[in-house]
């Protein structure tokens, strides 16, 4: 069993046995917040999380107030979904319940942060948010050009039935 490495710029490595990922741990080349793709089921995960890995990485535990062991820029923190994912999924929510016009933001957030999952710039746990924020905002705007046409044609109709004095 083996899996890709997804840096940050994208670019997948791999497919890599555990044996070779713990050693690119050991190197630093892998860092907690990295993510890892099964080469098999295309599932991913951060690097931390993987039970052969996990034991590699030094707990984190509240950062020094030096900042001395701050992480490298564009490193990803945090256990959960950003703030984008949720975002998404909110707007996708609303936009299908009563602003069917939020369902375009929702679609634009959702799809740009599924993105930055696949490039391993975002954690993987907002995946799925943003996809649902991403599908609902389908939804909302399938919803809305179905509501003007619609309205259109009921316009039109009305327009047609008015009597010429």
């Amino acid at each position: 069993m083996g899996y890709y490495v997804i840096a940050h710029d994208g670019n997948r490595y791999g497919p890599a046995d555990i044996s070779t990922l713990q050693q690119w741990v050991r190197e630093g080349r892998i860092v907690a917040n990295t993510t890892l793709e099964d080469e098999f089921t295309g599932t991913k995960i951060r690097a931390s999380l993987l039970p052969e890995l996990s034991h590699l990485f030094p707990s984190t535990g509240a950062p020094p107030i030096d900042g001395a062991s701050a992480p490298p820029p564009g490193a990803m923190v945090g256990g959960g979904p950003s703030s984008r994912a949720t975002t998404a999924l909110v707007l996708g929510i609303v936009g299908l319940i009563c602003c069917q016009l939020l369902s375009i933001a929702a679609i634009v957030i959702g799809k740009s942060e599924m993105n930055d999952v696949d490039r391993g710039l975002a954690p993987v746990e907002g995946r799925g948010l943003a996809q649902a924020g991403f599908i609902l905002g389908i939804v909302g705007v399938i919803l809305l050009v179905l509501g003007l046409i619609y309205f259109a044609v009921m316009l039109g109709v009305g327009l047609n039935s008015v009597p010429n004095f």
